[in-house]
């Protein structure tokens, strides 16, 4: 499954639209991180909350974690050493490879990849392109890739939850 996230400053409704494979929205993404109290959360389009993402607040080093209806609890994990910047998603033993500062990463469980982010310039901005293997695994690494994409590109500055208007349109192009 294939989703396309674009991250723009254009228009202002408030959510980053997440579209499918058939271009259509799929999912709706709302919030911010820019401070430790804020949230990121995932809904589908009928304004139902699938997931989110947020800071637990655990010491100096930024710890993050996500909470999906109906599954455990799973944690956003930097492993730093002094030859590697690893990221790792508890629970699901996940760890993430490739390089999320130039943009193209991906999700592995052990050898197997689960999920491919590639980050593009699109017309309007940055556009995050997930080609994720399972249904069950689309919010975490939805939320994960926005998290990684508000680390190492200028933070997106998305306005607090005005109603969605259900006929926008977005072009992935």
């Amino acid at each position: 499954m294939q989703f396309w996230l674009e991250l723009n400053q254009e228009k202002d409704y408030g959510q980053i639209p997440v579209l499918g494979e058939d271009g259509k929205v799929q999912y709706i993404i709302q919030g911010n991180l820019d401070n430790p109290n804020h949230t990121l959360y995932l809904e589908d389009t009928n304004k139902d909350e699938i997931g989110r993402l947020f800071s637990d607040g655990a010491g100096i080093i930024a710890s993050f974690t996500i909470d999906v209806v109906n599954h455990s609890l799973v944690g956003v994990k930097k492993l730093n050493t002094p030859s590697t910047n690893i990221f790792y998603l508890t629970q699901l033993r996940y760890i993430v490879t490739g390089s999320i500062k130039h943009g193209t990463y991906t999700f592995r469980s052990g050898f197997k990849n689960v999920a491919n982010v590639k980050t593009i310039m699109g017309d309007h901005g940055v556009v995050l392109v997930c080609d994720i293997s399972k249904p069950e695994d689309v919010p975490f690494i939805l939320l994960t890739s926005v998290l990684f994409t508000q680390w190492h590109v200028t933070p997106l500055k998305l306005p607090t939850f005005p109603p969605l208007n259900r006929k926008f349109e977005v072009n992935p192009n």
